[in-house]
């Protein structure tokens, strides 16, 4: 009877591989998870009709093992009605974006169980965005377990106290955005968890399981950017991989209870990939950028016009060394300068060189054998990974900050770069467009262009004051407008908020509610001995192996 099971799923293999959809087998539906690798292909099966359970089977060098879940899965999608005009987004948008203090002060949520699933914590936008929700959720008393594949050395100084942090590890597919949270879901289907509320983030894959395990959780998923438009410039077997697999995630996400996006922009792209979604459901609220603490790690900002003139004009790039951040015209607009006989002034290239990420350090050497080749040397120098503290430090000396990516998502470094007084060149595309003002905080070139680069540059160089940012009455208007748009309270509030509408009057946990928080760090062995002491809270914290 097995091995009939078997064959029958091989086959449902080979027919579904083709089309990733939905199909029927013997009048019942079967879904097809798939994560590609080179390696191997890992598929999850869900099949009523020959099992009395969901059916699992890793896929390598022509054989499979089946092994059994608990309980069917249901794939009933759930109604949703036609797609809105443009208003239903705009007007959910609005609503997502009111005052911090006036979302603070109208709501009140009962204490509950937070799931949030985040896999690779890394030290971008995404991450921080990840560890804002922690804090807040924490501090509001609510009982917080945090999922995630792996945390980068960048938090190992950082505590989380009062948050269960369960890494589960994925040797199989590293860096692969659809199986991680397959494989995180999986470890709530199977753990003790209760959630009322799952925030997640990257892939949708994980969303079925949720739903089936746990029917009463709500979920809001943070969309940084639709992941089948992240790498368009990659090998086109990973593109073809990447839109097949949005062809089902559209599904997935029509599951969904509430979706943020990062930008307008966002928004926009993620409308085009998913036109089935309800408008109705997606909503832009900024990233969180801790304006409080960039106070705190920097001191009070200081304007160019009260701090020592530089010898030369400096400009500061600060972004991660990273193929599509397009730090290479940077370099080539210093030697368009220096052609041009501008040599005062110099080049900062700081950001995060990913050591497990092999396209970042090849883009890191490559950016260096182009500045010797452009014989530009002597005015362009490289920080890999400075700390916080650093990144600060080099916000305050430089005259312009320079953010290149196109289509960028959001960007935080504009951000940082006007909360500490300094005005900012980006592409005129993507959410930086949103965030700078044209020749009030900042300039935008129309396209990644050395040439459009080198104007803009020579364009600061040339502007004596920029008002907005250099007097103590603009500087503040400015610092209002980040306050409310961009700040960590405003975004925390705008979770509070969609999770309040989520719920409504549904009771939450009420026997759960009561118990303290559970203070556990969960940790693959091979990462204990780097990464489990700094993450212990100040009591002591037991820590234990997550099985995927």
């Amino acid at each position: 009877m097995v091995q009939k099971s078997q064959s029958t799923l091989f086959n449902c293999f080979l027919r579904t591989s083709k089309s990733l959809f939905v199909e029927n087998v013997q009048n019942e539906q079967i879904l097809v998870y798939a994560s590609c690798s080179f390696s191997a292909t890992r598929f999850c099966l869900f099949t009523p009709a020959l099992f009395s359970s969901p059916s699992h089977f890793l896929f390598s060098s022509g054989s499979f093992v089946v092994s059994s879940v608990p309980k069917p899965l249901s794939l009933a999608r759930s109604s949703s009605e036609e797609s809105k005009t443009r208003r239903s987004l705009t007007q959910s948008t609005n609503r997502a974006q009111m005052s911090s203090s006036t979302l603070n002060n109208n709501i009140a949520i009962k204490k509950m169980h937070v799931v949030i699933v985040h896999p690779e914590q890394w030290n971008g936008g995404s991450d921080r965005c990840t560890v804002a929700l922690i804090r807040h959720f924490v501090s509001q008393g609510h009982r917080v377990t945090w999922l995630t594949t792996m945390i980068d050395e960048y938090w190992k100084n950082h505590t989380f106290d009062g948050v269960e942090i369960r890494e589960v590890g994925l040797k199989l597919h590293p860096g692969d955005w659809w199986s991680q949270n397959v494989a995180l879901g999986w470890h709530m289907v199977f753990s003790n968890l209760n959630p009322d509320v799952a925030i997640i983030d990257h892939s949708a894959s994980c969303v079925p399981m949720i739903k089936w395990r746990f029917p009463q959780c709500k979920i809001l998923f943070y969309c940084h950017f639709p992941q089948q438009l992240v790498t368009p410039s990659r090998f086109f077997l990973y593109r073809w991989y990447a839109k097949l697999i949005g062809i089902v995630e559209e599904e997935l996400f029509g599951q969904i209870d509430q979706i943020f996006v990062n930008s307008n922009f966002t928004a926009t792209q993620f409308c085009k990939v998913m036109p089935n979604i309800e408008k109705s459901k997606v909503r832009v609220v900024y990233p969180p950028c801790d304006i409080d603490f960039i106070v705190t790690a920097s001191e009070k900002p200081v304007s160019r016009a009260e701090r020592a003139k530089n010898n030369v004009y400096t400009f500061l790039s600060m972004n991660r060394f990273w193929p599509e951040k397009r730090l290479d015209i940077i370099v080539e607009a210093a030697a368009i300068l220096k052609r041009r006989g501008y040599t005062n002034l110099h080049v900062q290239l700081a950001g995060s060189v990913m050591p497990h990420i092999p396209e970042s350090r090849i883009y890191y050497d490559l950016l260096q054998d182009i500045t010797k080749e452009l014989d530009v040397t002597d005015m362009v120098t490289f920080i890999p990974s400075p700390t916080d503290k650093v990144k600060f430090q080099l916000y305050q000396q430089c005259d312009t900050a320079l953010y290149t990516p196109p289509n960028e998502h959001f960007g935080i470094v504009p951000i940082e770069a006007l909360d500490q007084r300094r005005p900012v060149i980006v592409c005129d595309s993507g959410g930086p467009a949103e965030t700078v003002l044209e020749d009030i905080t900042g300039t935008k070139i129309a396209k990644p262009c050395g040439e459009l680069l080198a104007d803009a540059m020579l364009h600061h160089m040339n502007k004596t004051d920029w008002p907005e940012l250099d007097t103590e009455e603009g500087y503040a208007k400015q610092r209002q407008r980040l306050e409310t748009e961009f700040s960590t309270r405003g975004f925390c509030g705008n979770i509070d908020r969609a999770i309040a509408e989520m719920m409504g009057d549904l009771a939450i946990n009420s026997e759960e509610s009561s118990l303290e928080p559970v203070e556990t760090i969960v940790h693959q062995p091979v990462a204990t001995e780097t990464f489990a002491k700094p993450y212990q809270q100040k009591n002591a914290a037991h820590i234990r192996r997550a099985q995927a």
